[in-house]
């Protein structure tokens, strides 16, 4: 967790490092909080939010074991593009657009520019790729994988040759990741229905059967059967407004129509509401609908959109501290964002029953 740790050890008497000469990691460890808010805290970044016992008891480990970050060794490590790469499927998908500033305030704060490429561009002229790769134009990579052949070609040229790591992915394996908390957004949403009075819940969920999508859904199921509910039809409404109509139509075919239902992307949402309306159905009054991830335009939707926000600067923040970790010499870690939490955003498309 990021933003505080205040409870953890107290830094009196901090043993020395064994060589002589402290590490951010010894800082870190010693403080109880993590290398990256150590990084954030020492180069002034105004954003960090931490309590103020949390920050001095940073700075009074710091100036206990006489840390400053070593400059000269950390260029000796690194490449020398300063740059570092960022992958996504589809750049003009709205929801990447905060992941995106996170990330550029990050590597901007660090010295490094970021440069942002589409996955499939990449595995399609994976020559280029490799040279790239080979003649250290970037120092990291930043992977959003998606659906497609794309995912495993990337990591294949470049995961033995610079550092990667895996944004908004759970996956556990040896390349780094850093994810979203999605199990508390689908319960958030689910919460948020069961207490409007809906007890027949559908859920569209994600595209793909990976980890990301199974959080999403044992989130759904957890709040349906805490309120004693049994578990409503379950349909894959994907990524994009079209495959969200698709599904909402086939949702609509089964016996016994839902009353209101969770979609894991705001993207899909928005087909679905369209698909609702086309099959003569009045949105929330008839069906109530809560999407997961915010953009820019779901409060201009009509009815204006329920969701549940998650913290996506922040995704793009962690996920390029990550990089720089390993651009420190650190091993690659698999870190889930609890903090800040899913934010419920009511609007006006979910209403009781």
């Amino acid at each position: 967790m990021l933003a505080d740790v205040s409870e953890r050890c107290q830094p009196a008497d901090p043993p020395p490092p064994s060589n002589g000469r402290a590490k951010m990691s010894d800082v870190a460890r010693i403080a109880g909080v993590s290398q990256a808010v150590v990084s954030r805290l020492l180069r002034g970044d105004e954003t960090l939010r931490i309590r103020d016992e949390t920050r001095d008891r940073v700075l009074a480990v710091a100036a206990e074991l006489r840390y400053t970050p070593n400059e000269v060794a950390r260029a000796l490590r690194r490449a020398e593009s300063s740059i570092i790469g960022m992958a996504v499927h589809d750049t003009s998908n709205p929801v990447y657009s905060d992941i995106l500033v996170g990330a550029q305030q990050e590597a901007s704060a660090s010295g490094y520019a970021l440069l942002l490429a589409d996955a499939e561009e990449l595995a399609r002229s994976d020559r280029t790729f490799e040279r790239i790769v080979r003649g250290k134009r970037i120092d990291g990579l930043l992977l959003q994988r998606g659906r497609s052949t794309a995912d495993v070609t990337i990591p294949k040229v470049a995961a033995t040759r610079l550092p990667l790591v895996l944004v908004n992915d759970r996956t556990r394996g040896e390349i780094g990741s850093v994810a979203l908390d999605d199990d508390a957004a689908t319960y958030l949403a689910t919460r948020h229905l069961v207490e409007l009075g809906h007890v027949a819940i559908a859920h569209l969920k994600l595209g793909s059967p990976n980890a990301r999508s199974e959080a999403r859904v044992r989130g759904w199921r957890r709040a349906l059967r805490e309120a004693g509910l049994p578990d409503a039809p379950q349909l894959r409404g994907g990524h994009t407004p079209e495959e969200g109509a698709a599904a909402l139509h086939r949702l609509l075919a089964v016996d016994s129509l839902p009353t209101a239902v969770v979609v894991s992307n705001v993207l899909a949402a928005v087909g679905a509401m369209t698909a609702a309306r086309e099959a003569g159905l009045r949105i929330p009054d008839d069906l109530s609908i809560v999407a997961v991830h915010d953009v820019f335009f779901a409060m201009h939707l009509s009815p204006p959109l329920t969701v549940v926000r998650l913290p996506l600067r922040e995704l793009g923040r962690r996920s390029v501290a990550a990089i720089l970790r390993q651009l420190d010499g650190g091993p690659p870690q698999h870190e889930i964002i609890d903090e800040p939490a899913p934010e419920l955003v009511v609007r006006g498309s979910t209403t009781k029953r």
